[in-house]
């Protein structure tokens, strides 16, 4: 099963996540049913969570993945550069937006 990682900028992006839901429902349009999206996951934790403790949710979420999607701007994410790194040694397959 492919299952698919949304990578992005979500710290100071105004718009995030419309991006990041515009990302998963064109996703799905290409027959894609098993999509994590870390904007809409990160709704749901404490408002407290530091950088590197949202990471780890991240990264966990993204080790059960093998495809990840690198949105516009990621460059400029500490985070998303991190996912990106992580998907590198895990050999995932990664695509750009």
């Amino acid at each position: 099963m492919e299952r698919v990682y949304i990578s992005g900028p979500i710290t100071g992006v105004e718009n995030y996540l419309k991006r990041f839901r515009d990302a998963e429902h064109d996703l799905i349009y290409k027959g894609y049913t098993s999509i994590v999206n870390p904007a809409e996951v990160s709704r749901h934790l404490p408002e407290d969570f530091t950088h590197e403790e949202y990471m780890r949710v991240c990264l966990a979420a993204l080790e059960c993945c093998n495809i990840i999607l690198m949105l516009r701007g990621w460059e400029n994410s500490k985070g998303a550069r991190i996912e990106k790194e992580f998907a590198e040694k895990k050999g995932m397959r990664i695509v750009y937006q």
